[in-house]
């Protein structure tokens, strides 16, 4: 069918965007060949011919799009930065007062007539910096005299719109030299005497960052890019000014805005990629660092972030190949060697792991986080000592590695050091008290410890046998809900911001996972009464590791899956046998359908319709699953515990 030409524009951006040019221009010309004078298609192409340096070939296509629609900004400006581009200054002047009787706004207009001063004087040899070799002291006292003269000036009218290219010289030459003090001093003094001279601006946005004062950076990235909307580079460096204040979708906006201005700029596709990463878009991620490699091959940071993009997907054989590239450009890459190392370990080649890890320690032999990593892998092979050197040496480097003194305690308690161990998860607790894995670790070797009732060191297998478990699996209980319970669910899932993301649930509404843990009354009884069940239940105090609520409407559902994690799974504590996890249905919904909700077990299968307040729990490591297709929403509260 053929395309509209709406329908071949929008196409033509989307690929532009993805910076496929080849197939946006010929979208683009596809357009001019039926409608010559079209404004946007000949906008965008000119665009397309500005990003490859081609900028004499989008004289003409700017021109008619200015012509042809002389209302849009961005038309003048980008013919306006082409003539400038081509060094045709006079015919840049003279277009940009046609722009200013066309409404583009005074501080647009002001900022170019700077560019094209400051531009001039770059390209006028009689004002090219000094080849003499001033002291740091000289130029400062030359700067002086300059502020001396320009203040004279302006005392008889002259009136200054950019500064001396000297100044801005020396400015570059403070930054480069990361003489950032006065590099920022310098910044300053031009922003307030030229206050729409976007590079003074610019500057001071990148000191400010590069010094840790992220937040006075917004300010002037901002007027940067205000001041120059046709610079990619200034939507490029705002979008790093948000990315580092967590901003990351107005960090994505500013990088797709660089991107338009340049599609072929390599290093803000790998910063797209990072923001997408971010914000849990994985799959965009990938394909903005592929496209920044394709711009750029030997563009080590893009294939180290694919490397990292690809181990989060899963795709652990990709990412090896990304990592080993990345050496390959950069061979003292000491990160990409201690990522190479964990991406090995999770394909089980732990001899090749560990080689990796040494050779990011032997690179750089203060990287806390390769000794710890390198410490687990040597557990995975049964070098326990080993593996206790390398984490203690992890702490001594960073004494505030909560990490590093969890995977201590572990080794510790396997080896019979109890009260060690306890010390070790307890100081990782201290120094990360929001992580639940800490908690559950200190709650569950103190209890054991007072469970043992000595020092004498026991098998964990010996251990776990002392309980008695779940009378029947599933067991299947009883409770009555409370009116307005289910109201006040509706309203929690209301302010979540947060949608929980990777598990096995799908077309369902659900909170975070601490929905016991909310201070309402009503949620507060329900958790006591919960908890006094599942104690009941193993005959023992337990450990809440999470709680959450599911509303599922028609199509929701979740699949085949069990509630045990990596730590639960580790051999050397054996948490697995210790973990339950219970459901309990306030509202069954709409079951007169095909599929009514039914709770499908495994191992062995057995269905179970489920009732309004019931109650079932079963060990944490039997599969389960359930699909629904009612006409109303089925509400239901699940739990995972620990006995202890």
């Amino acid at each position: 069918m053929e395309l509209t030409t709406e329908q071949a524009l929008q196409q033509g951006v989307t690929a532009h965007k993805k910076g496929k040019l080849e197939d946006a221009e010929r979208l683009y010309r596809a357009i001019l060949q039926s409608q010559p004078a079209h404004p946007d298609a000949n906008h965008n192409l000119g665009v397309i011919a500005v990003s490859v340096n081609k900028a004499d070939a989008a004289l003409p296509l700017f021109k008619t799009a200015v012509e042809a629609n002389p209302k849009v900004e961005q038309f003048w400006l980008s013919y306006i930065d082409a003539l400038i581009k081509e060094k045709q200054f006079d015919n840049a002047r003279q277009i940009l007062e046609q722009a200013k009787k066309q409404g583009v706004p005074r501080d647009k207009v002001d900022a170019i007539e700077g560019q094209i001063t400051t531009t001039t004087q770059v390209n006028e040899p009689k004002l090219v910096v000094q080849k003499k070799n001033l002291t740091l002291s000289e130029k400062r006292k030359k700067l002086a005299e300059q502020k001396k003269n320009k203040k004279k000036a302006k005392t008889q009218n002259l009136k200054d719109i950019s500064p001396s290219q000297e100044e801005l010289s020396i400015l570059l030459e403070h930054y480069q030299n990361e003489r950032f003090d006065d590099a920022e001093k310098l910044a300053v003094s031009i922003t307030n005497e030229f206050p729409k001279h976007q590079f003074g601006w610019k500057v001071l946005g990148a000191v400010l960052k590069q010094t840790g004062k992220v937040s006075e950076s917004l300010v002037a990235s901002q007027t940067s890019v205000q001041l120059a909307p046709q610079l990619a580079d200034a939507h490029s460096n705002l979008g790093n000014t948000f990315q580092k204040l967590d901003r990351f979708d107005e960090a994505e906006a500013s990088y797709t805005r660089a991107l338009m201005l340049k599609p072929d700029y390599a290093e803000t596709h790998n910063n797209l990629g990072a923001t997408l990463k971010q914000l849990g878009r994985l799959d965009e991620a990938e394909a903005s660092y592929t496209l920044a490699i394709a711009l750029a091959p030997e563009f080590t940071e893009a294939h180290y972030n694919l490397g990292n993009t690809l181990k989060e997907l899963g795709r652990l054989n990709e990412a090896e190949v990304s990592y080993a590239q990345a050496i390959a450009l950069k061979p003292d890459y000491a990160e990409a060697y201690s990522n190479l190392g964990t991406t090995l370990e999770e394909l089980r080649r732990f001899d090749e792991a560990e080689v990796s890890y040494k050779q990011a320690i032997a690179l750089k032999p203060d990287y806390a986080e390769a000794h710890s990593n390198l410490g687990n892998t040597l557990k995975e092979l049964g070098k326990l000592n080993d593996a206790e050197v390398s984490y203690t040496q992890a702490i001594a480097l960073k004494p505030d590695f909560a990490l590093a003194h969890s995977h201590l305690s572990k080794v510790l308690y396997f080896k019979g050091y109890k009260d060690l161990a306890i010390e070790s998860i307890g100081k990782a607790n201290h120094f990360d008290p929001q992580s639940k894995d800490f908690r559950l670790l200190l709650s569950v070797m103190k209890s054991r410890k007072s469970r043992e009732g000595s020092e004498v060191s026991i098998g964990v297998k010996d251990y776990i046998g002392s309980f008695t478990g779940l009378p029947s699996n599933p067991l299947k209980l009883k409770r009555a809900v409370e009116v307005g319970l289910i109201t006040k669910l509706y309203a929690i899932n209301s302010t979540v911001k947060k949608k929980v993301k990777n598990d096995a649930r799908f077309g369902t509404r659900s909170s975070e996972f601490n929905l016991l843990k909310d201070s309402s009354p009503i949620i507060q009884s329900l958790a006591a009464d919960l908890t006094r069940i599942m104690m009941e239940a193993v005959k023992s105090e337990v450990y809440i590791y999470d709680s959450f609520f599911n509303i599922l409407g028609a199509g929701g559902g979740t699949t085949p899956h069990c509630h045990l994690n990596d730590l639960d799974r580790d051999i050397n504590l054996n948490l697995g046998k210790q973990k339950y996890s219970l459901q309990y249905y306030l509202s069954v919904g709409d079951q007169n359908c095909s599929e009514p909700g039914m709770l499908k077990l495994y191992e062995p299968v057995e269905d179970i319709l489920p009732s309004e307040g019931m109650i079932t729990i079963i060990p944490a490591s039997r599969m389960h699953s359930a699909v629904y297709n009612g006409k109303t929403d089925r509400v239901m509260i699940g739990v995972n515990f620990y006995s202890l």
